[in-house]
């Protein structure tokens, strides 16, 4: 080795550092990053530590939330990087055919922007797998803040199982907020059947329904759904399907109310939420 062969001055003199500063580099653990900064680097083990599922978006807004520390996204890859720490990927997932329809418009076509909550929203059903079996899961997002609106969670993959969380959501926010809400699902069966077409009715609600096979237009609760089993349900070993609802119902609480998102301004879904309804009423 170089070093064996050198003095470690010689070496510094050469590289054009000093020697204390070799030795704080070594005590460092090596750092791959000229720049590091121990307090820095505590704060990102400490953030992680307590969420190991967040990515790095997440851990600078919580750091800057917490400490008012302000981190550029590459300062926290390369202190992850260095700490040999990630984020859980989000496993691929893959399309399944719809049932067809014919007089249901798509009235969003991707477009999933809106100017104040209980304007658009998105629903579909997700299935939470565990050791000894299965539940399914219905829940809606409001497009505007990213919340979850309403949800339930099912032994069995019925029209009930749509019909109380549509039911919930309803309840959920008052008539005159409702006014021109649109509904967006894709072709299963539940979202054609007649009942939950006249729910939506009865209660003022416009459906709109993606097209045939495009998972895409219904992007919104989808990501919802990756999100949750990649930072949570994947998490768990050897879950047990009596603890799924209690482990979706923590989940959901913490994404609403905790979970800070860039594309919010850095603040939570119903912190967001609250803000515009303030300026609304």
């Amino acid at each position: 080795m170089i070093k064996n062969k050198y003095s470690i001055i010689k070496l510094c003199k050469y590289l054009g550092c000093s020697k204390s500063g070799y030795y704080d580099w070594v005590k460092a653990g090596r750092p791959q990053f000229k720049a590091f900064n121990e307090k820095t680097n505590e704060l990102i083990l400490k953030t992680y530590e307590k969420h190991p599922e967040q990515g790095i978006r997440p851990i600078r807004m919580n750091i800057k939330r917490k400490y008012g520390i302000t981190l550029t996204n590459y300062t926290v890859y390369r202190y992850m990087l260095i700490n040999n720490i990630q984020a859980t990927s989000r496993r691929k997932t893959h399309g399944y055919p719809k049932l067809p329809h014919h007089d249901i418009p798509n009235l969003l076509r991707r477009d999933f922007t809106t100017n104040g909550p209980n304007k658009k929203w998105s629903i579909d059903i997700s299935y939470i797998f565990a050791r000894n079996g299965l539940k399914y899961l219905c829940a809606i997002k409001d497009m505007y803040d990213k919340s979850i609106i309403s949800y339930s969670i099912s032994p069995i993959i019925d029209l009930k199982l749509v019909i109380d969380t549509v039911t919930k959501a309803i309840k959920s926010v008052p008539y005159k907020q409702r006014i021109g809400l649109i509904l967006h699902s894709d072709q299963g069966w539940h979202f054609t059947n007649w009942q939950y077409r006249k729910l939506l009715q009865d209660s003022k609600i416009t459906q709109s329904i993606s097209a045939k096979g495009s998972s895409v237009d219904n992007v919104p609760i989808e990501s919802f759904f990756s999100c949750l089993k990649a930072e949570c349900i994947y998490r768990i070993d050897n879950l047990d399907k009596d603890e799924i609802e209690n482990v979706i119902s923590n989940f959901i609480k913490y994404y609403n109310t905790e979970r800070l998102q860039e594309k919010l301004k850095e603040l939570t879904p119903i912190e967001y939420r609250s803000l515009a309804l303030n300026s609304i009423f």
